[in-house]
């Protein structure tokens, strides 16, 4: 066999094996997303579809689910405004206090900075159950049960430990030689951290956003419990759906559709600076 058949034969195989590769990829994906096609094919259904005891592939799609959820009738649209205004303020407090406390421990020397380091990131160890009792006493006694507000604090207290911990290690991968040249331009410190450091961290800031944002916007426990009728959350009102008289599945395929949009929404706008934020700072030389 000459060279050039060999190479032929290899090219051949080379092909081959990247198209099964994509095969697979597509077949996986399919397979993983088949539960949420599922459920917004269900949510324009009618609940004879739905019920249908057969496989009902094609069915006249309606919009009823969506218009008794949100519509005047349904409360849905007051939830979805309370997880909007409690998921990106949430981002906002977590970006504004947390990454200038990930680059004051990746800069600063501090006493003790280790141990309070530690302790912050304690706060996202513990289960939310176990601090679920102290934080309902907490927040009654300051009258913050069954207010935005509350429920916004809650969610920041446990994802600021996520935004200081995904950026000290962006921080500690950025050489601090970058630093000592801007102060020797003439910048100071706090013109080096917002003229220099944010512009390179841009990446990481957008995907730390992104997942505080997951974290708020499908939270459960603390916004059914701290945030009562009045700051209820699209994911906190799902139990509503299930009555003696039976589940709306309708609309509850409605509302799960309407949960996933943003998140989509976030993941496209987002995705050319997830792949590069995530992983900027996991190797170090």
């Amino acid at each position: 066999m000459s060279i050039s058949s060999q190479k032929i034969n290899n090219k051949k195989n080379f092909v081959l094996i990247n198209t099964l590769k994509k095969i697979f990829i597509i077949l996986v994906a399919l397979i993983s997303c088949t539960p949420f096609l599922w459920i917004v094919m269900s949510a324009f259904k009618d609940r004879m579809d739905i019920m249908s005891p057969t496989l009902n592939l094609f069915f006249k799609p309606t919009l009823s689910n969506f218009k008794e959820a949100f519509g005047p009738s349904g409360n849905f649209s007051i939830y979805l405004r309370n997880s909007l205004i409690i998921g990106i303020s949430n981002v906002l407090l977590c970006l504004i206090t947390g990454v200038p406390t990930a680059y004051s421990f990746s800069r600063y020397y501090m006493l003790g900075a280790k141990h309070f380091y530690f302790y912050i990131l304690t706060t996202r160890m513990c289960p939310g159950i176990a601090v679920a009792l102290p934080l309902y006493i907490w927040f009654k006694n300051l009258n913050l049960l069954g207010t935005i507000p509350g429920v916004i604090l809650a969610h920041t207290t446990f994802n600021l430990a996520l935004v200081i911990y995904l950026m000290k290690s962006l921080f500690d991968a950025i050489p601090k030689e970058i630093d000592r040249a801007a102060l020797v331009d003439g910048y100071s410190e706090w013109q080096v951290f917002t003229r220099v450091i944010l512009p390179i961290a841009r990446p990481a800031i957008a995907s730390t956003a992104f997942l505080a944002f997951i974290y708020s916007w499908n939270e459960f426990l603390f916004a059914m419990l701290l945030g009562g009728r009045a700051a209820r959350t699209l994911p906190s009102a799902f139990p509503g759906l299930v009555t003696a008289l039976g589940t709306y599945w309708g609309q509850l395929c409605a509302v799960s559709t309407v949960i996933a949009i943003p998140v989509i929404i976030m993941a496209i706008l987002l995705q050319r600076y997830l792949v590069q934020g995530l992983t900027l700072g996991a190797v170090k030389g």
